[in-house]
């Protein structure tokens, strides 16, 4: 019956239990609260995230099931949830808000406070299990709250949305919600993995002029030029391009070096958007009296800051309409079984993302 409780839900699921070391087992999920969904995973893409976590280079939390970039099915309810039913495809988004505070209010849901403090939901051999960004989707079932829940249309691969809960809310919005690119922007673009090509499609959707793209690895750079870079270098090509002149600058690799380059290659006045996630005790240094004359912003992007109801609609119906070619970033899939490997030595660097598929 909908609503109806149960005690638990025992599953397959990837545990991290150290750096490094990754495990296919069984976890314990509860039974949804008033407020929680519980759903069957269709889809689950390999984030550079998770494998930094897996490494224990971006946070130390085991044991831990990562995995954030998930679709599924709705199986179970809780008798407060209003929104879903048993049945409905969804994908789950990462504001695990509590939607009253001044950022929720003020439509900046991913600010929330709420949103990265942990319930323990998970169990692993009796002992508590984290679950990596609130959704741990390295599993067979997943349990989020209702406001973390998206419907996706009856059109769209589930495998297709569950790129948009991270790849595309973060790289589209940050051309949109963060930058606000404007028609012939010159733009440049660090990084050709799953974010920095989804910042190429919002800077083409936007109508950027010039899209320089900067990506070591020559598939990524090919694929960037299909989704519509206008060029694409390596970084010491672009470093020999002596070009500073950029309104609008991303940097997605995640390292800091890269931060600092892309600081310096954005023109006075401009814009640099900082993307990746590099490991939480580096830093990046600017020259500050040049910072200051030159009026630059440098402004910092979680999840293309996302409103995950307004924005995945929008991405949904122009994926619908062509505009927006979120299957692009699908390169390829893998089972449940085979994704510990992925955790523990990442992707191959011709990917952009794999899915898992439990």
């Amino acid at each position: 019956m909908e609503g109806a409780a149960v005690m638990s839900t025992t599953t397959r699921a990837l545990v991290v239990t150290a750096p490094g070391r990754v495990e296919l087992d069984e976890i314990v999920i509860d039974s949804p609260r008033a407020t929680e969904v519980l759903i069957e995973v269709a889809a689950t893409g390999v984030c550079h995230t998770d494998v930094s976590w897996a490494a224990g280079t971006l946070y130390d939390d085991f044991p831990v099931t990562p995995g954030h970039e998930t679709s599924g099915v709705v199986v179970e309810v809780g008798d407060a949830v209003t929104r879903f039913v048993p049945g409905d495809r969804v994908v789950i988004a990462l504001t695990h808000h509590c939607g009253h505070c001044r950022y929720c209010e003020s439509g900046h849901p991913m600010l929330c406070a709420s949103r990265t403090s942990q319930r323990p939901r998970l169990s692993w051999r009796g002992e508590a299990l984290t679950q990596g960004f609130g959704v741990a989707g390295f599993a067979a079932h997943a349990l989020v709250p209702e406001s973390s829940c998206v419907a996706v249309p009856e059109a769209v691969p589930l495998e297709i949305a569950a790129v948009v809960g991270c790849a595309i809310a973060t790289g589209v919005g940050a051309v949109l919600n963060i930058a606000d690119v404007q028609p012939g922007s010159r733009v440049a673009v660090w990084g050709a993995g799953g974010i920095g090509l989804s910042v190429v499609m919002g800077a083409v959707l936007s109508g950027a002029d010039e899209v320089v793209v900067v990506e070591p690895h020559a598939a990524r750079r090919a694929r960037a030029t299909k989704l519509g870079a206008t060029k694409t270098v390596t970084p010491d090509q672009f470093e020999s391009l002596n070009d500073d002149d950029f309104d609008t600058v991303f940097e997605s690799a995640g390292y800091t070096s890269t931060m600092e380059r892309a600081i310096d290659a954005t023109r006075r006045g401009g814009t640099t958007v900082l993307l990746g996630a590099p490991p939480p005790d580096h830093e990046v240094r600017i020259k500050a009296l040049d910072f200051v004359a030159s009026q630059k912003r440098l402004l910092g992007c979680i999840t293309g800051d996302v409103s995950p109801v307004t924005d995945f609609d929008r991405y949904f119906r122009l994926y619908l309409h062509g505009r927006l070619p979120l299957d692009a970033l699908v390169t390829s899939t893998a089972s449940l079984d085979d994704a510990a490997t992925l955790l523990v030595d990442g992707p191959p660097a011709d990917e952009v993302r794999v899915v898992v598929r439990p």
